[in-house]
């Protein structure tokens, strides 16, 4: 049985399927070893100053927040 193997592309670690974090988009993917790697691919990215991109960021962070905040509201208790 071949083990299917990826490799990072912020550090070029090898590392096998089933760890690390692999994102796929369309029929490509991009492989990092680590959660470190996939944020230094992330600060990279935003440092090339992709205003779309950027602006996006900000966006789905806004999102995510109002969720984290809502779902406070409803954990917590009501008298």
């Amino acid at each position: 049985m071949r083990v299917h193997r990826h490799t990072c592309v912020v550090c070029g670690r090898v590392f096998p399927e089933g760890q690390g974090i692999v994102v796929r988009i369309g029929d490509r993917s991009i492989a990092f070893h680590s959660s470190r790697c996939a944020a230094r691919f992330y600060r990279m990215l935003l440092d090339r100053g992709s205003k779309e991109v950027a602006s996006e960021s900000l966006k789905l962070a806004r999102e995510l927040e109002d969720l984290l905040e809502r779902r406070r509201e409803t954990s917590s208790k009501k008298i």
